[in-house]
């Protein structure tokens, strides 16, 4: 596929939505992805990066920018979640144009979606978020890692897409729940470690994007999405970057 713009929200079990938004550095460029659950993961090349669901072609063609926000909307126990959040005039360029993007939605390992809606917030004809028009969207279950995913193309006569999101999720017990049917894979999401949905590719990319701003960050760290807990996100990135500049 090529994109304007590839979204991957992962949703922390502390109510922390992780917002990962790729997009060509220029004009020129696409964005050229494709879904995991369509490769073979073990087939890849140097520089191709997993994030979330997807696999990044051109990344050194593509910036990666972070979001991390505390939601309100949010309400989590030891063994649920459930949420509530919107993502609006995301930008990308008529349908009719071939234009389009990508998004995914990632829960918590071991928490399995009981409810989901990705919703037009902009249907005036019914106020209940559950009533308004659904978008078309796909719920995948990764067995290896148990691991809920749900993913939505992105595309708009208009030239910017919105929606909400909303539903809400437990721990998975065959034996307790009623869960949202899922479509069975395996090795669909990148290796999920800690706050990480990143292979080590793609942090040396993230890393090296926000390297190049370190010591202008350091002064205001809420820019470019990236907020005060970065070192909770990328550890010791910042440092190690600007010692490697200091020392060059």
């Amino acid at each position: 596929m090529n994109l304007d713009i590839v979204i991957i929200d992962y949703l922390d079990i502390d109510g922390v939505l992780y917002s990962y938004k790729i997009t060509p550095k220029t004009k020129r460029e696409r964005v050229r992805i494709d879904r995991l659950i369509d490769i073979f993961p073990d087939f890849h090349r140097r520089r191709e990066i997993d994030i979330g669901g997807i696999r990044i072609y051109n990344s050194e063609s593509c910036s990666i920018a972070l979001d991390e926000t505390k939601l309100r909307s949010v309400s989590t126990t030891e063994d649920s979640i459930a949420f509530q959040f919107e993502h609006i005039g995301i930008p990308i360029g008529s349908s009719r144009e071939g234009h389009g993007g990508y998004y995914n939605l990632i829960l918590p390992p071991n928490f399995r979606l009981t409810d989901i809606h990705l919703v037009d917030p902009y249907d005036s004809k019914h106020e209940r978020i559950e009533d308004k028009k659904h978008f078309q969207y796909d719920v995948y279950w990764d067995t290896s890692c148990n691991t809920n995913l749900v993913t939505m193309m992105l595309r708009s006569g208009r030239g910017s897409f919105s929606f909400i999101a909303k539903g809400s999720a437990q721990i998975f017990d065959k034996e307790k729940g009623k869960f949202v049917d899922s479509i069975e894979t395996e090795y669909g999401i990148a290796r999920i470690s800690n706050y990480h949905i990143l292979d080590d590719n793609a942090k040396k990319i993230l890393t090296d994007n926000i390297a190049e701003k370190a010591d202008w960050l350091e002064l205001k760290p809420n820019i470019f999405g990236v907020g005060v807990n970065l070192n909770k996100i990328i550890k010791d990135a910042i440092k190690a970057f600007k010692r490697k500049i200091k020392e060059g």
